[in-house]
């Protein structure tokens, strides 16, 4: 593990991570802050808490979405799977 120093929305943070996820850590700091940016421009939204939580809300939406979507082709490929196999 080592520690790296993260940007978001204008503070540091430490974080410990592998060498191996330091990039992904970084970039995933990026995208929260261009997503603060965002909403700061089109919501008029000044207070940083409520930038983060709107951040934080979105983001965990899109893992849900995109957990859900997995699931979904998951499903999608085991049926097809089995009715090749004359399974169901």
């Amino acid at each position: 593990m080592k520690n790296i120093q993260v940007n978001i929305h204008g503070r540091e943070y430490p974080v410990n991570v592998t060498p191996e996820t330091a990039s992904a850590m970084k970039k995933a700091a990026e995208m929260v802050n261009e997503q603060a940016t965002q909403f700061q421009s089109a919501y008029a939204i000044t207070d940083p808490r409520d930038l983060l939580a709107m951040c934080a809300l979105q983001l965990a939406y899109q893992n849900l979405e995109h957990g859900q979507s997995y699931s979904e082709t998951i499903e999608e490929k085991l049926n097809a799977i089995e009715s090749a196999l004359g399974i169901k």
